[in-house]
């Protein structure tokens, strides 16, 4: 079963195009298989962005997570993200496809 991080934030849709682009490779090159990027379009969060990062395991998700927060660039991206937008909601979840 896979883990599902999914990331919600009030931002501008181009900057969080823009940086969902720039910190992509970053959660793939520490082991995530799919990042998605997404916007909500009705209910109570409508204009707000999600990202969504998928990993295999927890195995790889914990060491993801790990080697994220000692990957300078990628603190950067996150500081400019936090500057710019509001982290609205982060649900972790275990996957499987159907």
């Amino acid at each position: 079963m896979s883990v599902t991080v999914v990331s919600t934030f009030r931002i501008d849709h181009a900057q969080g195009i823009r940086l969902a682009g720039q910190a992509a490779p970053h959660f793939k090159r520490h082991g995530a298989t799919m990042v998605r990027f997404g916007m909500c379009y009705s209910g109570p969060r409508t204009g707000a962005i999600s990202v969504v990062v998928n990993y295999p395991d927890w195995q790889t998700y914990g060491k993801a997570l790990h080697a994220l927060t000692e990957d300078h660039p990628y603190q950067a991206l996150l500081a400019e993200v936090m500057k710019v937008g509001e982290l609205l909601d982060r649900s972790i979840m275990v996957t499987q496809e159907l």
